[in-house]
């Protein structure tokens, strides 16, 4: 199947996913969601199968992961295993982020927009930790690492970069947004068509960071 075709099919996907939510069929999710990850690697190998990259393997990697993350958070008490999956997935899209060979120095606005980074992981942490319970330091734990992902994103490409490095950092920046939406609906409140959004936002993360980073493995690496 060509590459255009995978990515059809992940977006179709990933409106039915969000149609169910919408709907409330959560039975049919148990279907929808885990076919996500599973056609975005197939969209992944279709664009760099062929490339004998290292770095190349750290995103089909961190997509097992995720899919792992996906099956696991269909069920709430596997939370923190999902979490862990989610974990490690952000970790090597990180190691990945951290080798790629920025073409421009670091500019005033990639600092400020790092630090931002950083006061609103650390507000967002600290306006949720008094209704994290037991769950605080994996919560906590999860919140560094997912950070840091976005601010190796920036490190890496920067905020004026190429196309690929724009997408990866969007991406980034919508994982952040969409786990922020998650951990407000689990641990704070939960608000009107908020898990349909932050299932869209975490859709189209993953096939940012996903489509930025197999556009760099072609063109850079």
């Amino acid at each position: 199947m060509q590459s255009i075709s995978w990515g059809v099919v992940y977006f179709l996907l990933l409106l039915a996913d969000i149609c169910l939510i919408a709907l409330d069929v959560p039975e049919a999710r148990y279907v929808s969601k885990p076919l996500l990850m599973i056609a975005l690697g197939c969209y992944c190998w279709s664009q760099v199968g062929a490339l004998q990259l290292r770095a190349r393997n750290l995103i089909f990697i961190a997509l097992i992961f995720s899919w792992w993350g996906d099956v696991l958070l269909l069920f709430d008490e596997l939370f923190v295993e999902g979490l862990a999956s989610f974990l490690a997935a952000h970790i090597l899209y990180s190691i990945f982020f951290l080798l790629v060979k920025r073409r421009s120095p670091m500019n005033g606005k990639d600092a400020v927009s790092m630090a931002l980074v950083a006061v609103y992981a650390t507000g967002l942490v600290w306006f949720l930790a008094p209704h994290l319970g037991g769950l605080k330091p994996a919560v906590v734990a999860y919140s560094v690492v997912l950070s840091f992902m976005l601010l190796s994103s920036i490190g890496a490409f920067g905020l004026n970069g190429t196309q690929a490095g724009r997408l990866c950092v969007s991406g980034a920046v919508l994982f952040v947004f969409s786990d922020s939406m998650l951990a407000i609906e689990k641990f704070y409140m939960e608000f009107p068509g908020g898990s349909g959004l932050v299932m869209l936002t975490y859709g189209c993360a993953q096939w940012m960071i996903v489509e930025g980073s197999t556009r760099y493995l072609k063109v850079e690496a």
